[in-house]
């Protein structure tokens, strides 16, 4: 399967490409301290397991985001796309507490949205207590979203935004 884009190049029905169609809408997620990733793709089924993350996981409009902006972008750039399903997370084990290591990886996360949209954002200190300080730099809707995510790890009481010193 092959799907054309505004550009007119052909996109192949792969995760990567599926990714990268889903880089379209992760900043209006992000604002929101959402984010989706691919869990997978069935080449045969035409069907893409999603996983909402942050934010989305939890929000009671996520099925509305899911059919109204995530399945429509998906099947604007691949025709013959099968089902978008939702995966749920099963079994992970939780942090006993708040550790650099969960803030990293969320920071991570959503850091090529925050570059893309001309936002900055450093770890400035992750405190096991729940108050996390960052530098960032950029427009305030990214810093809202960058909060809403940051909140949304377990055992995160505070966000505190902090300027270079």
């Amino acid at each position: 399967i092959y799907a054309t884009t505004a550009a007119g190049e052909s996109l192949e029905f792969t995760r990567e490409n599926v990714d990268k169609v889903l880089e379209e809408i992760r900043p209006y997620l992000i604002s929101d301290g959402g984010n989706v990733s691919v869990e997978r793709v069935d080449e045969s089924s035409k069907n893409v397991y999603l996983k909402l993350e942050g934010a989305c996981g939890s929000c009671p409009s996520s099925t509305v985001t899911m059919q109204m902006g995530i399945e429509r972008v998906l099947k604007e750039n691949f025709a013959d796309l099968g089902e978008v399903v939702r995966v749920e997370d099963e079994g992970e084990e939780k942090p006993k507490e708040l550790t650099l290591q969960a803030v990293e990886e969320e920071v991570r996360r959503i850091s090529p949205a925050i570059i893309a949209m001309g936002g900055v954002v450093r770890i400035r200190s992750v405190d096991p207590s729940g108050v996390v300080e960052i530098e960032f730099k950029g427009a305030s809707k990214v810093r809202q979203g960058l909060e809403l995510a940051l909140l949304d790890i377990d055992f995160v009481e505070e966000v505190k935004f902090v300027m270079d010193d």
